[in-house]
This record gives structure tokens, C-alpha cells and sequence, in this order.
């Protein structure tokens, strides 16, 4: 613990650098100055911390929020995120008796200011979250800790002796951990959570918010096929199978990564592509083969108003995106070979046929002509993956239970 503690003192120049770019980047003052462990709100002492790291935890994490809400009427949450694309994703949605603060980077001292100034009753820590020196600290003033929708990445399975054993000690600070699924549970242990400390519930992710109010996005395009958070590459492959094939509908372009707008766009004029950017308001019209929404916010308006989704992230060798929110808006789901970030979601959805897989772009070509030649496999497709998350709406029930039984004299 002593060499991680030493490394990010050493790193913290670097670090403070990084913090201020991006904050500029989304000229945000709180950012910059609640990543660096300041400029904390005022908080009830007993209050319940939940962290999601960015956009798609606080998806995952608001229908339990708002379960725990309806149980403690009289509880104050403060909800962390480590990304601007977080926090707006929380101000849209965010419950009543709720705030927001960014957490800060784990260095020794910030963390400590962090904890010192919110001192929850209790945090919770969503998915893969391991910050040593957070952990520390939180049993250090004996806040109890609990990790929920617990599931360890493909990259932390990998990691060499050193980091494992970092991120062995960081689980000792945990008093329990909630896991997605036994293979997560058994990846809990391989890594040196005490198995009696580890309980499977299954995967809030799959748990969806009935209220939840999906934007609306003005668009001049009647249909369309998305590319839900794509990555480098992925773009100027799919452009390329746009203009060789010459599909009867216009492709959309959300990047996982707005900022890389331009330049997607630089790429794609020089394959002669046809293209129109969100960001700066260029207009669509009949000749626009691909358009590009580079802003942020709006995946999920995008997604609701699309005829087949194809996720990002899955046609390199990233590990996927996400397809629990295509999912649940009932959509007709493609995903590529590159699917390990999502392997447990993967194989349950191929089981009950409620996305397809293409195992390249030959293939995607080939299924996408599928779908637009034969419209009962794409409606079946879209009854199976709004039926696969309507038989999960209840997962929220199940970890509210569990909080609840591990922390009566907290949840009560």
C-alpha cells in the first residue's frame, strides 16, 4: 500500500494537470476543484454515498436509489460520479433528497479531505470501483462499506501480482461485497474477497426505471440506424460498408467520446462520404449518408428514436458497450465479435434471441439485409429484448432487501 500511496504523491502534478484540462475541457470549476479533494457540500452526517463512475452506473444505480428513497424517507443520498457526462445524467433524473459531488482522484490527502468532509453513514460503491485509498480511509472513521452490482473487468483480472495484491488490500476495507452473478462472485474471490463477505443477486443493470423519461431529440431523418458510443475505428469501418452498399437508410453516429466529433467527421469526407455534424448545427438533407451526434446527453433519445441499434466498442477488440438501454427501449440490437466487457449479458441475450452478433463486417452487412428484408426478425427480436428486461424489473426489490438485512441500525 505504501508504493500505491507513494506513486500517486508522485503523480499528482500530473494528475492536477489532467483535472484542470478537463475541467476547462467542460468549463467546470466544481470539477476541478472536487476531483482535487475541495469545494465539498454541506451534507446530513448520516447521510447514504452511492458512487457510479459515470453515465452508465448512474443508469444502473437510479432504480435502487429511488427504491432506497421510498424505504428512508428521511435519508439524504449524495451521489458521486467521476465524470461531467455523470453528473448531467444524474441533474436530469435526479431523485428528491438528493446532490451530487464529483469524487475525488485517489491520492492520500484528497480522499481524506472527501471523507472527512461528508462522513456518510454509509457508501456504497458501484461495479468496479476499487480506490485503495478511499477504502482505507472509509474504514479508517468506520463508515461501512459495501461494493453493489459487484463485477470485476476483464483488465483487473489481468493485472500482475502487484496490482492484484493492491487491489486484495483495498477489499479488506469492504464489509461486503454484492455481486452481479456467480462467475463475478467466483472473480471476487480469485482476487481475495472472503467468500462470506460476497453475496450474488444478479445484475441491476438488467432492472430498469419505469418513470424514467426518455428525451426527445429533433432529428430531420424518418429512420435511421445507430451506432451507439462507437470508438476509433469503428466509425470509418462502418462508413465504408455505408457507401459499398449503399443502404437504403442513413447511418447515426454517436461517439462514446463527443469530443472526437471533428475529427470522425475530417475522416469520413475522405472517404466521400456525405456528412453532417450535431455540434455545430450542420443541417441533414437528402444527400447525408452519415450524421454525426457529437454531443452529449442525447444517446438514449437517439436510441428511442432508431430503427436498429449496433453497438460500439464491440467491432474492436475494446470489450463492447453496453445494449441494456437499447434493450429496454425494445429495440432490434446488433453487436460485433468484441463483447467481453459484456459477456454475462451477451450470452444471456443470445440464449433468449434478443440481439444478434455479427462476427464481422462482412456479416453485419449480411444480417443488416436480413432484418430489412424479413421485418418479423426484427420485431421479434424487439419483443425478445423488452420481454428479457421486463422479467428483471424486480432486482431492485432484491438489493434494497439486502442492504436493509446488513445494515439494519443504518437502513432503518
Amino acid at each position: 500500500m505504501w508504493w500505491y500511496r507513494l506513486l500517486t504523491t508522485a503523480l499528482w502534478p500530473l494528475l492536477f494537470l489532467y483535472s484542470l484540462r478537463l475541467a476547462w475541457r467542460y468549463k467546470s470549476l466544481k470539477y476541478f476543484k472536487q476531483r482535487l479533494g475541495f469545494a465539498y457540500p454541506k451534507i446530513d452526517k448520516d447521510s447514504i454515498w452511492i458512487h457510479c463512475a459515470s453515465v452508465g452506473e448512474i443508469n444502473t444505480a437510479l432504480p435502487l436509489i429511488k427504491r432506497l428513497q421510498q424505504q428512508l424517507k428521511n435519508k439524504h443520498f449524495l451521489i458521486t460520479t467521476n465524470t461531467v457526462t455523470g453528473e448531467q445524467t444524474f441533474l436530469k433524473q435526479a431523485p428528491e433528497n438528493s446532490q451530487h459531488a464529483f469524487l475525488p482522484i485517489d491520492c492520500y490527502g484528497s480522499s481524506k479531505r472527501f471523507i472527512q468532509k461528508t462522513q456518510p453513514s454509509l457508501a456504497l460503491i458501484t461495479e468496479t470501483e476499487l480506490w485503495p485509498n478511499l477504502y482505507q480511509h472509509c474504514d479508517r472513521l468506520h463508515i461501512p462499506l459495501c461494493i453493489i452490482n459487484g463485477r470485476l473487468s476483464h483488465k483487473t483480472l489481468k493485472a500482475n501480482k502487484w496490482i492484484r495484491g493492491l487491489y486484495k488490500q483495498a477489499l479488506e476495507h469492504c464489509r461486503h461485497i454484492l455481486s452481479r452473478s456467480p462467475k463475478d462472485t467466483q472473480a471476487f474471490i480469485s482476487l481475495g474477497a472472503e467468500p462470506d463477505k460476497i453475496t450474488t443477486l444478479g445484475n441491476l443493470k438488467f432492472s430498469f426505471d419505469t418513470e424514467q423519461k426518455i428525451p426527445t431529440v429533433e432529428i430531420e431523418l424518418e429512420q435511421y440506424v445507430l451506432l451507439a458510443s462507437s470508438h476509433e475505428n469503428e466509425e470509418e469501418q462502418l462508413a465504408r460498408l455505408w457507401l459499398d452498399n449503399h443502404f437504403k437508410a442513413p447511418l447515426v453516429i454517436v461517439p462514446r467520446h463527443p469530443e472526437r466529433g471533428e475529427k470522425i467527421q475530417q475522416t469520413l469526407n475522405k472517404l466521400g462520404c456525405h456528412t453532417a455534424r450535431r455540434s455545430i448545427n450542420q443541417p441533414v438533407n437528402q444527400q447525408t449518408q452519415i450524421y454525426i451526434a457529437d454531443t452529449l446527453g442525447e444517446l438514449t433519445g437517439f436510441m428511442q428514436q432508431a430503427d436498429i441499434v449496433i453497438m460500439g466498442g464491440s467491432f474492436i477488440p475494446h470489450g463492447g458497450q453496453n445494449l441494456l438501454e437499447a434493450a429496454r427501449l425494445g429495440k432490434a440490437i446488433i453487436t460485433g465479435p468484441h463483447m467481453f466487457n459484456f459477456a454475462d449479458e451477451m450470452e444471456l441475450f443470445l440464449q433468449h434471441n434478443a440481439c444478434i452478433q455479427a462476427s464481422s463486417m462482412d456479416d453485419l452487412k449480411t444480417k443488416l439485409q436480413a432484418l430489412w428484408i424479413d421485418s418479423n426478425i426484427k420485431t421479434e427480436l424487439q419483443h425478445s429484448a423488452r420481454s428479457l428486461m421486463e422479467q428483471c424489473r424486480n432486482i431492485p426489490d432484491l438489493y434494497a432487501s439486502e442492504l436493509s438485512r446488513l445494515f439494519p441500525d443504518i437502513l432503518k
